[in-house]
Order: structure tokens, then C-alpha cells, then sequence
């Protein structure tokens, strides 16, 4: 299990946005929770889930049919996987391989938020769980799956990143009207973002989803009174820029 937490690659960006921000007097921009960056992904249809483990909620032991990136966006995580345990905090990351059977869980009081991205082939399945000897025994709880988005038909450069961001608004808090080297894929965890984009305005609650194209402009903001979390998967281009403003 691999993670790459890309702090600087974001921290450049907002520090670019806010530069461009403060020259035209714009609303304050959002605040990157986490940003993680995974090298040489393949083509496959992107599903993107927001998990909820309780205190002592665990999956079975299983594998996927696709590659999954996972970020915890909340609490500490235990991974079971290959004889090692492993655990992650908020901001860390590792990646699921398909045929590599793991055990997920929260072993500690308080409430812990997985964010995972799947690459999955046509016609795979999302999830397998293995066959173990305690099967017929009372398992602990399993995970809440609080938001799936599929995106399927996902066409690929030959050679790009995943990068996933999470980023926290705070009421108020705008983007600068911006592009992405990449075709950007968002769900909304928490709150009501609105997109400005083309002319028009839309807002999406917790749970729904968007995309955003390379070289079509939007603002994303937050004008509602409370927090707006939203998480995004971008397949970006050996090379492109992760956000150019304007």
C-alpha cells in the first residue's frame, strides 16, 4: 500500500488563487483538506464513494475488481491486508489492488470518513468479499455508504495521474472562475456548493454529482450559511496543469 500526499502541488495553486483573488477583491477561496496525487492509473470507469465507519464497524475481508485510491477524510483507519496492519489518519491514503484481499476497519471511539475513487473495468465488480472459516459467525458492523456517483464512459489520455482533493468551504467562500488540465469529477460530501458556469447557476446537494471539462470555465462557491465539502478525482494529462484561472 502506497500513499502520495501532493500538499505542494495545491499549496502553489492557492496560493495563486488567492493572489488573483486579493488583485480583484473576490470572496475568500476554499481551504484544501487533503490533495493526494496517484501516479499511472488505467483506463477504466470512475466510481467515486463516501464511506462512514462507526466506532468498531469493519468490512469483510474482500477485493475489488477495479484499482481503488482512498483517502481518509476523517479519524484514524486500520487496514488488515497480507498479514500487516497498517493505520491511516486524516489526509493519509493508500491504494486497494484487485485480487489483494484486505480488512477495513475503525478501531478507535470515534467516527471515521473514507473517500475512494475506483478505476473500474466494464462489467467488473465493485466489490468481492472473501471466504474465510469465521463465515456463519456474527461479524462487527460494516461501513455506511453515504454517497456513490458513477461516471461511466470515461475517456483517457494514454498516460495520466489520479489526483483526489477535498476541499472545505466555509460560508462565502468562492473559487476564482477557473479551468482544469483535466476532466474533474465531483461529489458533494457535506452542504449545498453552487457552480456558476456558462451564464448560469446551479447548486447540488450532499450526495450529487458534476463534472468539469478542460478549457470550460466555473466558479464554485459557497453562499449558504453553513460548511461545503466537496470531493474530486481528477485524471489529469502526463504534464497539464492541475488549474489554470482567469
Amino acid at each position: 500500500m502506497t500513499g502520495n500526499l501532493s500538499k505542494a502541488l495545491w499549496g502553489a495553486l492557492l496560493v495563486l488563487a488567492l493572489a488573483q483573488a486579493q488583485a480583484q477583491q473576490l470572496p475568500p477561496g476554499p481551504k484544501a483538506l487533503v490533495s493526494n496525487t496517484f501516479a499511472d492509473a488505467h483506463r477504466f470507469d470512475l466510481v467515486q464513494i463516501v464511506l462512514d465507519f462507526a466506532p468498531g464497524a469493519w468490512t469483510p475481508l474482500h477485493t475489488h475488481g477495479g484499482v481503488g485510491y482512498v483517502s481518509v477524510l476523517e479519524g484514524t483507519m486500520t487496514v488488515k491486508e497480507q498479514g500487516k496492519t497498517t493505520t491511516y489518519k486524516a489526509g493519509e491514503t493508500w491504494v486497494e489492488h484487485p485480487g489483494t484481499a484486505a480488512e477495513v476497519g475503525n478501531a478507535t471511539q470515534a467516527r471515521a470518513r473514507l473517500f475512494v475513487s475506483f478505476l473500474l473495468p466494464k462489467g467488473a465488480a465493485l466489490t468481492l468479499v472473501v471466504p474465510t472459516a469465521t463465515a456463519g459467525q456474527t461479524l462487527p458492523p460494516g461501513p455506511t455508504t453515504l454517497y456513490q456517483s458513477r461516471f461511466e464512459g470515461v475517456r483517457l489520455p494514454a498516460e495520466f495521474d489520479v489526483v483526489q482533493v477535498v476541499l472545505d468551504f466555509a460560508p462565502g467562500a468562492w473559487t476564482p472562475e477557473h479551468t482544469h488540465g483535466g476532466v474533474a469529477y465531483v461529489t458533494v460530501v457535506e452542504g449545498s456548493p453552487v457552480v456558476r458556469e456558462k451564464g448560469s447557476e446551479k447548486a447540488y446537494k450532499a450526495g450529487e454529482s458534476w463534472v468539469e471539462i478542460p478549457g470550460e470555465y466555473a466558479a464554485v462557491g459557497n453562499p449558504g450559511s453553513g460548511r461545503a465539502v466537496i470531493a474530486v478525482t481528477f485524471l489529469l494529462p502526463k504534464g497539464a496543469g492541475l488549474t489554470t484561472t482567469r
